[in-house]
């Protein structure tokens, strides 16, 4: 029997509040292995990135496909 294609869930970043949110959604997401995940994070969230105490590096490693903020023709989901 051929296995259902995985949902796509886009988390986007947009502020340092929410850098712990999205990490958390991330890794939940990841953790179901049923739904692929696309993350956009905005310069403003960089220092919700700090207060973590991960690099953004490490956020984008959780997700399955990590988009540049400035990338304007980026394929999303």
């Amino acid at each position: 029997m051929p296995h259902a294609p995985r949902q796509r869930v886009i988390v986007a970043i947009a502020g340092a509040s929410g850098a712990l949110y999205g990490t958390r959604i991330l890794t939940h997401l990841r953790d179901t292995g049923r739904i692929a995940t696309h993350l956009v994070v905005s310069r403003a969230a960089l220092g919700g990135h700090d207060e973590l105490g991960l690099q953004r590096g490490e956020i984008e490693e959780v997700a399955d496909f990590a988009n540049s903020v400035t990338d304007i023709g980026a394929s999303i989901g």
